[in-house]
């Protein structure tokens, strides 16, 4: 049964919906400035972790509420201040990869695979496959 407009869930969606259209053009002109403020808030000397965890949740909702996609690496940083709390080498990795981002527009999230390995891979499964044709 379709949901009826006096429907509290069905106003929640079209505020939320509505909501995007005034967010998108915000989240994103400021994603450079509002990333820079959680890593200077990280790499001051004595770290206050729940105003990060805020700062990070904040900018969260803001780009959630946008709608449009976000980097993964920003998604991430993001979600992982507790870790980056607890381990300070994941911490640094990722503090080095928001750099990287807000000075290139470049992030890496994977594991880079060498041609040659490709290649191994393809001709393992030609392989096999002949193997188990005259089989």
């Amino acid at each position: 049964m379709p949901e009826e407009p006096n429907d509290r869930k069905w106003w929640k969606a079209v505020v939320r919906n509505v909501g995007r259209c005034y967010t998108s053009a915000m989240a994103f002109s400021d994603l450079p400035t509002r990333l820079a403020t959680i890593l200077s808030a990280e790499e001051a000397p004595a770290v206050d972790w729940p105003a990060v965890d805020r700062l990070c949740d904040e900018l969260d909702r803001d780009l959630e509420a946008s709608g449009d996609d976000i980097p993964e690496i920003v998604a991430h940083f993001l979600s992982d201040s507790d870790i980056r709390a607890r381990d300070a080498s994941y911490g640094e990795a990722q503090r080095d990869a928001i750099r990287t981002y807000l000075a290139t527009g470049d992030y890496f999230d994977g594991v880079a695979v060498p041609w040659w390995g490709c290649l191994a891979l393809v001709v393992g499964v030609v392989g096999g496959l002949i193997a188990w044709a005259l089989a």
